[in-house]
């Protein structure tokens, strides 16, 4: 089945509160609140943006939010928590990014190499590189809208891996 990444947005001073540790992120209905799915994208998103595994430089690296030191405790891997102006930042990022700026950051071999999930070294190959950058892309555009409609809310957002 895989690592799948999973967003959702809430009012702002509720991240706040649950970035903070004043509410328990276990305690939300997460389906009570807009969300998103990107599948088993997450890894590789945040590679092709940031060229790193994980940590990367915001404001790219707010779009798909992996970082070591702002992590929430929940379920197996943990979540990430982005404020409203955090959203706004990684929208202008993206609005920057068209397909043929994407393809010009996506390097396949590296990524192989590197083992960026979900791609699993010999069983992967590089006849899979088109496929798995559409694979990518399409979850990117996914991930602009979901972040496009966040934003014009004012709402911050949660992101975790199950």
């Amino acid at each position: 089945m895989g690592m799948r990444g999973y967003y959702f947005t809430l009012d702002d001073n509720l991240v706040q509160q649950i970035a903070a540790g004043d509410i328990a992120l276990k305690s939300l209905k997460i389906d009570n609140y807009p969300g998103l799915s990107i599948d088993r994208a997450w890894e590789a998103i945040h590679y092709l943006l940031c060229g790193v595994i994980s940590d990367g430089e915001p404001p790219l690296g707010y779009i798909v939010p992996l970082t070591s030191d702002k992590g929430i405790d929940f379920g197996s891997f943990g979540a990430f928590s982005l404020r409203a102006e955090q959203v706004a930042e990684a929208l202008q990022a993206m609005s920057q990014l068209d397909e043929a700026q994407l393809r010009l950051r996506f390097d396949f071999p590296v990524m192989l190499r590197e083992e960026v999930y979900p791609l699993e070294p010999g069983i992967v190959s590089e006849e899979d590189a088109d496929e798995f950058f559409a694979y990518i892309l399409q979850h990117f555009n996914e991930i602009r809208r979901f972040f496009s409609q966040a934003a014009a809310e004012g709402k911050g957002l949660i992101f975790y891996i199950y």
